[in-house]
């Protein structure tokens, strides 16, 4: 019988996950104000996160099966917790910058083992699909709940107050979770051979790279989207809320890629037809003759449709795990390669943006992405039709 009360538990510590990733970007001008950051070290309190998982995602994957899954996740909720704390009480960019690397590895240690707890408790394959198509939304669901909570908080009081309410989310999470989720066995595998074996998993390959071709799509619009919007007349107010839409709306995306999946659609044709949807959305809303509704409608069609390849991802990795103790270690390997996009990905659009004749100048860069993602689906086409 599946556990759905442990995989609600997970879920929610993935809210507060994403919460955490999205937090700063709301309080940025209030944080630069208060502590004097330079806009490179405002940028460095951003992508902390992205660089530790560049680093550590395959690492802390392979702890999470060898020592257990459980132990891992609830101690990166209590380092998010800590940093969170810690960081409401600092008042300068160097212990800021250690309460974000605190968090950051906090973030890395439960995300990581999460999707291979889920897969433990849920009794079959179209329960599996579900419980992970909810687990691919956890991103987009709880960086939306903090960036409308955001600026709820920040008038109430300060950024220390949204630092606080997060970090109190994340020790209530991690009492949830310590109730609701059993611990599954630790791995009698050695801890280089969990790594060796996943790395020459085709399957895994073709994961880890599709999320990272995903993933530089997506953050790149939501990142330069605010920018854009500026650039057309929009205010601040405007361009957040857009921004915040368009991050919403990739929530049903995820759930309706976990639905499809656990109703017998292939996975292959379901990641080409995301991949191609993205791209058509993507000539439309790089498209200076198209009105500004139009473009932005498309926008929002884009985050949609892209939608549907976390849960594919996600469903996909114990199909192509050697065994069910590889499965949070593929899974670090698959977060390591999506830290990865998300750090070059906005770097690259930004830099042709700005060399090459504006946005529309980045849509090359996009659609490859996006035909690189289609390109990965029919290899996992071909590498699951094997298996079967």
């Amino acid at each position: 019988m599946t556990h759905w009360r442990g995989i609600w538990a997970v879920y929610v510590g993935g809210l507060v996950a994403g919460a955490y990733m999205t937090k700063v970007p709301p309080a940025l001008p209030q944080l630069r104000a208060q502590l004097g950051l330079s806009l490179i070290e405002a940028t460095f309190i951003v992508t902390t996160f992205n660089v530790l998982g560049m680093l550590v995602g395959m690492p802390a994957g392979m702890l999470g099966d060898r020592f257990g899954r459980k132990r891992l996740a609830l101690a990166g909720l209590a380092l998010m917790a800590a940093g969170g704390v810690l960081g409401a009480l600092v008042d300068g960019f160097g212990p800021l910058l250690f309460s974000r690397f605190v968090e950051g590895v906090g973030f890395i240690l439960f995300a990581v083992p999460a999707p291979a707890l889920m897969s433990a408790m849920s009794a079959t394959e179209r329960e599996r699909a579900r419980a992970l198509g909810l687990w691919s939304s956890y991103m987009p669901s709880g960086g939306t709940i903090a960036l409308l909570a955001a600026p709820l908080l920040i008038a109430a009081g300060t950024w220390r107050a949204l630092w606080l309410a997060i970090a109190a989310a994340a020790i209530l999470a991690g009492i949830l979770f310590a109730r609701a989720v059993p611990e599954a066995a630790p791995a009698r595998v050695g801890s280089m051979r969990l790594i060796a074996e996943s790395l020459a998993q085709p399957g895994n390959l073709m994961l880890a790279l599709l999320f990272a071709c995903y993933v530089a799509q997506w953050t790149s619009v939501m990142v330069w989207l605010p920018t854009f919007l500026g650039e057309q007349g929009a205010t601040n107010a405007v361009a957040a809320s857009a921004t915040a839409l368009m991050v919403a709306v990739n929530v049903p995306g995820n759930l309706a890629g976990g639905w499809l999946l656990s109703h017998g659609v292939r996975r292959a044709p379901l990641i080409v037809t995301a991949c191609a949807i993205a791209a058509l959305c993507e000539i439309g809303m790089l498209n200076t003759g198209l009105p500004g509704g139009a473009r932005f409608a498309l926008v929002l069609a884009f985050s949609l449709c892209a939608g549907l390849l976390p849960s594919s991802i996600f469903a996909a990795l114990p199909v192509h795990a050697r065994s069910p103790q590889h499965i949070a270690t593929g899974t670090g390997m698959v977060q390591q390669f999506s830290n990865i996009g998300q750090f070059f990905g906005p770097l690259a659009i930004a830099w042709i943006a700005s060399r090459l004749g504006g946005w529309e100048a980045a849509l090359w860069v996009m659609l490859a992405f996006a035909a690189a993602g289609a390109a990965c689906g029919v290899a996992l086409g071909s590498i699951e039709n094997r298996i079967r």
